[in-house]
């Protein structure tokens, strides 16, 4: 009598349980912010325009470099040229063909892992599987970002085809025409062009893998559900090429393989029997092996991160800015200087914010604007708005971490300006003379102390070569200290 009780509960017990289980689920989806899927959407689309772009415009300067080369050499060694230009040939010109014409790229090349795109596709896809979980609109904008990753994810092994034969023909064209050529212009332009590729491709990549507020606050709560880690293990691309433990589809018959105690017992059974000396020559041997395998590890490794630089002949010095876009080569920051009381104002604290354009690995030029913050007095410390200040300046690098400063300042002092409004006199009434101009050149130094909010510090010393100009006379050594963002 009491087994159909039992079992009634079990089941009641399970159903309650899958309830339970799918409700949390469903509050957990819920809890998803939609900027999550936007912010997918937008950088893939970002992303491919920019690859797209990228390999584009390189493919037009090889094309152009390359037609040069060959009709120099059809010249001068028609040979070499029969070699390197033969009927059927893929070149740079017939691949940018077949690119804008939109024709498959008939180059074999599988995209190297990465996690990153791993993660994002099979979180999409699990997402999407939850239909009756979703609102209609929710759910068609998944399936539209997860479509986006699977044609990204087919367009990032066709343009790590095309990486690879732009360097393996790079290469063909420098060894062969070098022989004939020597250091051709064209050459060593293709040569530079190539590296300035491989590497802005990898920032676009390192762009592309950022994740965003949105992005992670949606992994944590993926990563809460239990259902979502075991999608992982049978959906993910690892899962696909390795399969996971326990899973019959993926399980390898291991019946008649050798262990290691037998290989082991094997061994020794050989070195016993060969005599004395052996074993120290096994020895030998060993070690030498496992040096030769570390330095595959290492390749490998390598090969892995993306750190596979193509290293630039010719003697060519990368300018590694060239490779980063408009922002990332913006620097942001900010400086603090303080000024002594007069007769006219208070003691003063300029507070500025300042963006800088790295233009080269040596130079940085910028504007910054600011406010002058009275401070009163020792006795009665009042804060008071006394002015404002524009900005431009230029950073030389010198040696190491100093650098040569020097900019052009306009600083509007309002207590001049109300002075000029009560007595006419001073400086003939002009009321344009309530913007004091600044010339400055001096020393900085750039110190390496990273914070959460800051990544650098910079301690200037200026001179002003019109501060015997100003009304009334300001002091002509300026200190500031400054910090970037």
């Amino acid at each position: 009598m009491l087994k159909p009780h039992l079992i009634a509960l079990c089941l009641l017990f399970v159903c309650a349980t899958g309830k339970a289980q799918q409700d949390s689920t469903l509050e957990a989806l819920q809890q998803i912010p939609l900027k999550y899927i936007s912010s997918i959407d937008s950088k893939v689309d970002k992303y491919s325009k920019r690859i797209t772009s990228k390999t584009t415009k390189t493919l037009e300067k090889l094309s152009r470099w390359e037609s040069k080369i060959k009709n120099t050499l059809e010249k001068i060694s028609p040979d070499a040229a029969g070699r390197l230009f033969s009927n059927g040939q893929l070149t740079f010109t017939s691949l940018l063909q077949q690119l804008k014409q939109g024709e498959a790229i008939a180059l074999q090349y599988q995209q190297q892992y990465d996690q990153y795109r791993d993660n994002l596709t099979t979180g999409l896809k699990y997402v999407e599987q939850q239909k009756e979980m979703l609102d209609s609109g929710v759910l068609k904008k998944v399936t539209a970002a997860r479509k986006k990753m699977q044609e990204l994810n087919e367009e990032e092994d066709k343009n790590a085809a095309i990486q690879q034969f732009i360097k393996e023909r790079k290469k063909q064209l420098i060894s062969s025409a070098f022989q004939v050529l020597g250091k051709n212009t064209y050459l060593s332009k293709m040569n530079k062009e190539v590296f300035y590729y491989a590497e802005t491709m990898k920032n676009y990549k390192e762009l592309f893998r950022d994740e965003r507020k949105a992005e992670q606050t949606a992994k944590n709560i993926l990563n809460k559900i239990s259902a979502f880690q075991k999608f992982i293990q049978k959906n993910s691309m690892l899962a696909q090429l390795f399969g996971q433990p326990g899973d019959e589809a993926s399980a390898v018959n291991l019946t008649g393989l050798q262990t290691r105690a037998s290989v082991q017992s094997l061994i020794q059974g050989r070195i016993a029997a060969s005599g004395p000396g052996t074993q120290q020559l096994v020895n030998q041997n060993i070690q030498a092996a496992q040096v030769q395998l570390s330095q595959l590890k290492d390749k490998m490794l390598k090969s892995l991160t993306g750190n596979d630089t193509d290293i630039p002949e010719f003697d060519f010095v990368p300018k590694m800015e060239r490779t980063k876009n408009f922002i990332q080569r913006l620097e942001f920051g900010s400086n603090i200087q303080m000024g002594k009381s007069n007769n006219w104002m208070p003691a003063t604290m300029d507070l500025t914010v300042t963006v800088g354009y790295r233009i080269n690995s040596k130079s940085v030029a910028g504007i910054g604007a600011g406010g002058k913050i009275g401070l009163g007095t020792i006795d009665n410390i009042r804060f008071s708005s006394q002015g404002v200040n524009l900005r431009s300046f230029l950073d030389w690098k010198l040696k190491r971490q100093f650098f040569i400063s020097g900019g052009f300042e306009m600083n509007y002092l309002s207590a001049l300006n109300q002075a000029q409004q009560v007595s006419p006199l001073i400086r003939g009434g002009n009321w344009g003379d309530a913007w004091q101009e600044s010339a400055l050149i001096g020393l900085t130094k750039k110190i390496n102390v990273k914070t959460k909010w800051f990544k650098e510090t910079k301690v200037s010393l200026m001179v002003d070569f019109l501060s015997r100009q100003h009304v009334p006379v300001s002091s002509s050594v300026l200190f500031r200290v400054g910090y970037n963002f």
